[in-house]
């Protein structure tokens, strides 16, 4: 059985771990709560920038934009694919991989040729474990989700969407529900997928477009396709510092539990110890007498 001073020392050690456990877990609660408003607030624009994109659906334009050209036979597929920088966030990481390494796996039986964008230093650690090479690498947008930087991927995107290099985009990241509930998702990123709910309502207004619904057409998509870049990206910062919350609160739950019971034990030990010298003493005394 291990010594009072062994356990003691234990003690000391785990409530060290618990001191960093649990700044952790409030860093990661401020953290959280900053790209929550971000996520909250970008909601309202992106809903109503796709009601507007839904009613434009309707024109003959938009059918045959070319970013919303679908291909029947496609030869390449990018996968956009969105991890962290840090671990110390639970089984975060490890599902965002799974699902990359599936649709991988997916795609190339099909004889497809995939790209991918891989985001945050995990994405290119678990890449280069699994001997992947990746066609682009980024380890600071998902850091910072600074517009310009988001921006900068879409059009990267769009771009080679266009010159007909890829047939389709696909996004792979943490979806954000609430503090609690995060999960692993896959969209479509490009051809652009008319949003749902595009038939014609009755209390609809007619507009009439000015200058043309085409030159809103060529305007509205980029900007649709940007934003989606920058909402992924800001609900993958979301749920990590989330995923992050959660194990540093469970982290710091067990070391609590832990000095409870090595305390315990530690007293018993230490009852042991002084019944143990007192009966010697009495032991001692009964000898002399």
């Amino acid at each position: 059985m291990a010594k009072a001073r062994d356990i003691k020392k234990r003690i000391t050690g785990v409530t060290k771990t618990r001191k960093i456990t649990r700044t952790m877990e409030m860093v990661a609660t401020s953290k959280m709560q900053k790209w929550q408003r971000i996520v909250t607030s970008s909601r309202p624009y992106s809903n109503n920038l796709v009601e507007v994109l839904r009613q434009l659906c309707s024109a003959p334009e938009a059918s045959s934009h070319p970013l919303m050209e679908h291909r029947e036979h496609p030869r390449r597929v990018a996968l956009l694919y969105i991890t962290s920088n840090r671990g110390m966030c639970g089984a975060f990481n490890s599902g965002l991989n799974r699902r990359a390494r599936a649709l991988y796996n997916q795609y190339t039986r099909q004889d497809l040729q995939v790209d991918l964008y891989a985001i945050g230093k995990k994405a290119l650690g678990f890449l280069k474990h699994q001997d992947i090479d990746t066609f682009y690498s980024d380890v600071q947008v998902n850091e910072t989700c600074e517009s310009e930087d988001t921006r900068r991927i879409a059009q990267m995107l769009m771009d080679r969407f266009l010159t007909g290099e890829l047939d389709r985009v696909e996004v792979i990241y943490s979806h954000y529900i609430s503090a609690g509930t995060q999960e692993v998702a896959t969209e479509q990123l490009l051809p652009i997928k008319p949003p749902r709910g595009q038939e014609r309502e009755e209390s609809e207004t007619d507009f009439i477009f000015e200058p043309s619904a085409a030159a809103i057409i060529d305007t509205l998509l980029p900007m649709y396709v940007q934003s989606m870049v920058y909402r992924v990206v800001a609900e993958n910062i979301a749920s990590e510092q989330s995923a992050r919350r959660r194990a540093m609160k469970q982290a710091t739950d067990n070391a609590d539990e832990m000095i409870s019971n090595l305390t315990r034990t530690y007293n018993r030990q230490r009852q042991a110890q002084i019944t143990s010298e007192l009966t010697e003493i009495v032991g001692a005394s009964d000898a002399l007498d």
